[in-house]
């Protein structure tokens, strides 16, 4: 069983890198659902507008919008430890301060703070493990992505059993983080293989090694094609942000059934990356996708148009099942398009 479930790996890479990198979007899921689910509480505690809600996830989304970028082309360059783990700290600090938050303006601070740290975090990872796992990028990236769904599970679930014992959702927060902490200085406390091209700032300087890289980056066949990908991924992934009102105010479903219909659609998201995993064993990535793309032409537009509640959870679940499946090898496919500038390619992506 051990034989199988293990993945070929690349030899200067050991199990705490491994699994301090598998680590990652674990505790980014982990930390930045908790904030979500608790900002109805947060707002009634601390007297906020719906301005200030979404002011908070304004500047999240754009001090991210501007640090992943830079953090990507410096992944190509830069040692991947101080990335990740001060990525790590910052988050973790993030997540502190929303918990001790007396007031708006620190709220704010830590809204910011957590923007320019997930990337940091992540997506390093996200380098890290393509580059430990040359041979089998994909199946590496699926299970990444199968531990961020359990800590994307994980937090409002905490959320609800500290409600249900009486525990102060603050605690819970500062507790959190506090854990993380010990994670990013696990990091920290790490050796990480260093960067392919990582003297090229040294000896080259880095405007040019930077620029050299996106060059490179942008002249690569394979990579144009998995970054159009993702890009077109991500146009259609764009509507479901509003998926719920939609489920209400269209489709008719009640506050129950769409609880329920998440709860679904997250399962049948974990089923599809545990069978990509396996089904990655006997077939091409490429064949794969051929077929999953297939699927998802076919079962979207029924899901979309096809009236009534019932279709709706029928279809859901494989829809669901094939949509996981489409990120892990797309984003796996772009990162290891170009070998030693997966960092070039992540700020591209990120753009």
């Amino acid at each position: 069983m051990r034989h199988r479930l293990s993945l070929p790996r690349a030899a200067d890479v050991t199990d705490r890198q491994a699994a301090l990198a598998f680590s990652a979007r674990f505790f980014d899921e982990f930390l930045g659902g908790m904030p979500d689910v608790l900002m109805p509480t947060i707002q009634r505690q601390l007297g906020l507008s719906l301005t200030q809600v979404a002011l908070l996830a304004q500047v999240l989304n754009y001090v991210a919008l501007v640090v992943e970028p830079v953090n990507g082309l410096l992944l190509d360059l830069w040692p991947r430890k101080w990335m990740m783990g001060l990525g790590a700290l910052g988050v973790a600090l993030a997540v502190i301060l929303i918990g001790v938050a007396p007031t708006f303006a620190l709220l704010l601070v830590a809204y910011a703070l957590y923007g320019a740290s997930t990337g940091p975090l992540a997506h390093s990872a996200d380098v890290v493990l393509v580059e430990a796992y040359p041979t089998a990028p994909d199946r590496a990236y699926a299970r990444a992505t199968l531990i961020d769904t359990v800590g994307a599970l994980l937090g409002p679930l905490l959320v609800s059993l500290a409600f249900l014992v009486d525990v102060s959702w603050r605690r819970l927060l500062v507790g959190s983080g506090l854990l993380t902490f010990v994670y990013g200085g696990l990091i920290l406390a790490t050796g990480f293989p260093p960067p392919l091209h990582g003297r090229d700032g040294e000896t080259a300087g880095l405007y040019h090694a930077l620029r050299q890289n996106v060059r490179t980056v942008l002249a690569d066949g394979d990579a144009r094609h998995w970054l159009l990908f993702l890009f077109l991924f991500g146009i259609l992934e764009t509507p479901f942000v509003l998926k719920t009102i939609w489920l209400a105010t269209v489709v008719g479903m009640t506050q129950q059934q769409i609880g329920v219909y998440v709860a679904l659609e997250m399962l049948a998201g974990i089923a599809g990356l545990v069978v990509l995993d396996r089904w990655r064993r006997r077939a091409a990535a490429s064949a794969i996708l051929r077929i999953v793309i297939a699927g998802v032409a076919l079962l979207f537009p029924a899901w979309l148009l096809i009236p009534g509640v019932i279709p709706r959870f029928l279809l859901m679940a494989p829809l669901s099942f094939l949509l996981a499946m489409l990120w892990p090898i797309a984003k796996a496919g772009a990162l290891a398009s170009v070998p030693g500038r997966a960092g070039a390619v992540q700020a591209i992506s990120s753009l």
